[in-house]
């Protein structure tokens, strides 16, 4: 497979877990970030009922397209090019907008915007899924956390652990509410959020 996560592939089960609580049986999920399809490929087979629609920015969809092409099934649609910066949401409306290690790779206000494209994307009973580390009140829940968001701000000065009540905060303001927060392996949480 290329672009293969030793990350996605460890939190594929765990995520699908979660997932199996809260996701209708024919549920359509939005995908942001995908990479290279791990978790596309993972959900689709686990949940045979669910059409999962991928999406990456153009640089990696090659790369995406091409696992699709080999491990994929019926139930996911060709990927969607997406560049957060620069996108609006014109399709039909989906039941999950799901994120896995998105938050903390882009800039603050991307992540603004990723919330934002959510709120716009979900039907009135959808659910946005954010999955991945978090600070809470200031501060790192773990060392490995702390040495991640320094590992991460020298890669791209932009990106870092987000604090866990600007995220709910950033959400509240596009009318979408916190209604569970999992603890995760790896010092992960699971945030998911309805319409208020």
């Amino acid at each position: 497979m290329q672009g293969y996560s030793q990350a996605a592939e460890n939190n594929k089960a765990p995520i699908a877990d979660v997932m199996d609580k809260h996701l209708p049986p024919d549920a359509s999920v939005l995908e942001i970030g995908s990479g290279a399809g791990q978790h596309a490929l993972h959900m689709s087979h686990t949940f045979p009922g669910i059409t999962w629609l991928p999406s990456e920015q153009q640089a990696v969809v090659p790369i995406l397209e091409a696992n699709l092409a080999l491990y994929g099934s019926n139930n996911i649609q060709s990927p969607l090019v997406l560049d957060l910066t620069d996108f609006s949401w014109s399709r039909d409306s989906v039941d999950v907008v799901y994120a896995a290690n998105v938050m903390h790779i882009v800039s603050e206000s991307l992540g603004k915007r990723l919330v934002q494209l959510a709120a716009d994307a979900l039907k009135s009973s959808g659910q946005l899924m954010l999955y991945g580390p978090y600070k809470y009140n200031g501060q790192f829940t773990t060392e490995s956390n702390a040495l991640f968001d320094q590992w991460l701000k020298d890669r791209d000065p932009a990106s870092g652990v987000r604090g866990f009540e600007a995220v709910i905060a950033t959400a509240q303001c596009t009318g979408l509410a916190l209604t569970q927060n999992y603890a995760m392996p790896a010092n992960n949480q699971m945030l998911i959020f309805k319409r208020a």
